[in-house]
């Protein structure tokens, strides 16, 4: 900064007239604040005069002088004079407020970030940049800025966004615009059409369609006459109409063809309805190297100067004639420009105001959403804000009284099924998007009416495990799967869980619930996620609003709701974003009821090698842990006795026959009681009640006992007799006889391993008694 702080200057010249009564603090410490400036300012900054307020909650006006001599000139920046007159007006509430500073005179006119001719527009966003701490000195230090970079034409640099010209809005209609501008041909001086007009609400239209200007058009509809001209504006638009004409007619509008497009579209209002012109110029930029775009306004025509104009062109009588001629002349050289405000979110010159978050994604997407209540009603509002494309509500229940409380529905709503009045609540929100509703029980599956490749996410907000298993069972039956995020909550909603598939991975959305659940109790870190979702004792009721009569439910707020729905949202929105299409991740995330701590854990969901069963065609999911725990048996078997003799050991997992998947989460290697030889590998049983114990218990019972493996090092991988005598002596002949058994064999386990697995059922084995003396051949 230029002007510095002498230490020894340290006289407060005071205004002649004294301070009135009127002076608070506030401008009291701006005074004191700016004598201090001025005093150690080597006269670069002098106070000039002091004005007090006139009344109680007017400003204090300080008049400066401020020496210019020191700033650059470059070309097309402001040319000071020597000395430059400013005034400081200082609000009653500094330094909470910011002041105002004004050139004392207009030369300035027209120039960007000065309005009315003399107003420096210092701050963009005040609320941001203006420190209070900083009072009279941050305040000199930005005007000083201000008045280097306008000296060096560089208010506006070519790497940064335009500052757009001003309209004084006086009407208390408001436009809006969602649907870039139309381009302007290459030699015409500007574009000519029409803007179709959509009201939004009573006090809004918005800009739903460009096109050019037809022959006629229709009075049903609403329409706006539009001109974009090639070159700019003024940076303040004028202010009479007057002033208006002849600004256009300076850019190539004449007014001839100004006053017949008024006609044409006076005559196409509906009685006593305003007209509304549309006039745009090339004076927006979102950022450095963009071309310039056309900065959109409007301006309103009252209906009685709208009644004028069909006059002229109907009336037949002349007296009436010309008493409409007299209403227009007086609208075009006496009547005030009436400005509407006009919204402006075009995508070529603005950005949206999540660009760049994880929530982006979703910008295009095409979602559905199965299950509409707590978790879906919140996470429907975020789709549709984000700016999916198309949006499919699935759901099988009504709203009723008691969910308003955490769920996204209103109280007019009550008796609609979830997924209808979801429908009204998104539309409501992003009528551009494709937003329909299906009413079906997913407990039977994937709707029929939906083709689900048309998805670029479904998303399970049900909880039920029901509707995991159908859902399941019916997208084996489908190639292209999209990305699937499952989602819930706990009881006392403290936690919640949520879980992406990719559509490489192997998991459905059945067995990933069970490989969420193994890694939750695998975790010391997630006992309490375990003991949540997963309790000891299945059949704890849950809690019931409606005693007696509704189904159980989680005791949780529409905040609580909010804070698990966004969580999970930006969750599946940054994996997404990363890709992988064979990942599987699992989210855990929980707060505290009591210090309101907050914090989530990712976990990777380690995806297993496949095979299929060789007799029923199960699905085996065998995980890498097991896998290695038998290649490196198979290995040591080779090293420490003989590579021909047979090795083996115990499977534990689970075996789901309604999904027909076999996982096997934990091989071991051969108890120590069991005996090898090439001919055979005999089990042991030493210690395998007090492993499978501990599996189960540390698994939730989800990794048991489900069969035994073991090699044919020079054969094939099929069972022998002895391998079926096996079988049979587990399936009949034990205390605890199991439904079925798996046993894997992997055959040539010498050279080329390979691995089949085959599932024997009780009811496969006949038993038959011998008698003395008969063969089992006989």
């Amino acid at each position: 900064m230029r002007l510095m702080m002498r230490a020894d200057q340290t006289a407060r010249p005071r205004n002649r007239s004294g301070m009135a009564d009127f002076t608070t603090r506030g401008q009291q410490l701006a005074l004191d604040q700016l004598q201090d400036i001025a005093a150690a300012s080597d006269d670069t900054i002098d106070i000039v005069d002091v004005k007090p307020p006139a009344g109680q909650g007017l400003s204090l006006v300080i008049r400066v002088s401020i020496d210019t001599s020191g700033y650059a000139y470059e070309d097309g920046g402001f040319d000071y004079r020597r000395r430059e007159p400013l005034n400081i007006f200082v609000s009653p509430h500094f330094p909470v407020e910011p002041p105002r500073v004004y050139f004392a005179h207009k030369r300035f006119l027209g120039r960007a970030h000065v309005q009315w001719g003399d107003y420096l527009c210092l701050y963009q966003a005040t609320d941001v940049e203006w420190a209070s701490q900083d009072g009279m000195f941050g305040l000199i230090k930005r005007l000083d800025d201000w008045l280097r970079d306008a000296a060096r034409n560089q208010l506006d640099p070519e790497d940064a966004p335009l500052h757009p010209p001003v309209e004084y809005t006086s009407s208390d209609i408001k436009l809006a615009v969602e649907i870039d501008a139309p381009e302007i041909e290459d030699g015409k001086s500007f574009w000519l059409g029409t803007g179709k007009l959509t009201r939004r609400n009573d006090h809004c239209f918005d800009i739903s369609e460009w096109s050019e200007t037809p022959s006629s058009l229709p009075k049903d509809e609403k329409f706006a006459a539009v001109v974009l001209l090639n070159q700019a504006m003024p940076m303040e638009y004028p202010d009479t109409i007057s002033k208006l004409i002849t600004t256009l007619e300076a850019r190539g509008v004449p007014f001839d063809l100004l006053f017949s497009i008024l006609k044409i579209f006076a005559l196409c209002q509906p009685d006593n309805e305003p007209l509304y012109f549309i006039l745009g110029a090339p004076m927006r930029r979102r950022a450095a190297d963009e071309p310039l775009r056309q900065h959109l306004s409007a301006w309103k025509m009252d209906a009685e100067y709208v009644k004028a104009l069909q006059g002229i062109i109907l009336e037949e009588n002349t007296e009436a004639t010309l008493e409409a001629w007299k209403v227009v002349l007086e609208w075009a050289t006496e009547a005030k420009t009436e400005w509407c405000r006009v919204y402006d979110n075009r995508p070529e010159v603005t950005f949206r105001r999540d660009q760049g978050t994880k929530a982006s994604w979703f910008l295009g997407k095409k979602i559905a959403l199965l299950g509409c209540g707590a978790l879906g009603s919140h996470i429907g509002e975020y789709l549709a804000r984000a700016g999916a494309e198309k949006i499919r509500l699935v759901d099988y229940s009504a709203v009723n009284a008691g969910i308003l409380v955490r769920q996204q529905f209103r109280n007019y709503q009550v008796g609609y099924s979830k997924q209808s009045a979801l429908s009204v609540q998104l539309r409501a929100i992003n009528p551009k998007a494709d937003i329909d509703h299906e009413f079906a029980n997913l407990t039977k599956g994937w709707p029929e009416a939906l083709n689900i490749s048309d998805f670029d996410l479904v998303i399970d907000a049900t909880a039920s495990r029901r509707v995991a298993t159908a859902l399941q069972l019916d997208l084996t039956k489908h190639n292209d799967v999209p990305p699937m995020l499952r989602c819930a909550i706990s009881a006392n909603a403290s936690k919640g869980i949520a879980t992406l598939n990719m559509p490489g991975s192997a998991f459905g959305p059945a067995d990933l619930l069970r490989r969420t659940k193994v890694a939750a109790m695998s975790d010391s870190g997630l006992t309490d996620f375990a003991e949540a979702f997963w309790p000891f004792d299945q059949h704890e009721r849950g809690f019931q609003p409606e005693p007696g009569c509704s189904e159980p439910t989680f005791v949780g707020s529409a905040a609580d709701i909010a804070f698990f729905a966004s969580s999970f949202f930006n969750f599946a929105a940054s994996a997404l974003r990363e890709g992988g299409d064979s990942k599987a991740t699992a989210c855990f995330v929980r707060v505290s009821h009591d210090d309101g701590s907050m914090s989530s854990h990712l976990v990777p969901l380690c995806q297993p090698s496949i095979h299929v069963e060789a007799h029923h065609g199960y699905r085996v999911h065998l995980s890498h842990r097991a896998q290695s725990a038998i290649d490196s048996e198979i290995k040591s078997n080779a090293r420490t006795g003989s590579a021909k003799d047979e090795t083996g050991g115990i499977l534990l997992g689970e075996i789901d026959d309604a999904l027909g998947i076999i996982s096997i989460d934990v091989a071991t290697g051969p108890p120590p009681d069991s005996k090898k030889s090439p001919e055979l590998f005999e089990c042991g049983i030493e210690g395998t009640h007090a492993l499978c114990e501990f599996h189960a218990k540390e698994s939730g019972n989800s990794t048991k006992f489900v069969g035994v493996w073991h090699t044919h090092p020079v054969s094939i991988p099929k069972p022998s007799m002895v391998d079926l005598g096996a079988m049979a002596q587990i399936l009949h002949l034990q205390e605890k006889t199991p439904r079925h058994v798996v046993m894997l064999i992997v055959g040539h386990a010498a050279t080329r391993p390979t691995w089949r697995f085959h599932l024997f059922r009780r009811n496969e084995f006949q038993v038959v008694t011998l008698a003395a003396g008969e063969s089992v051949d006989e």
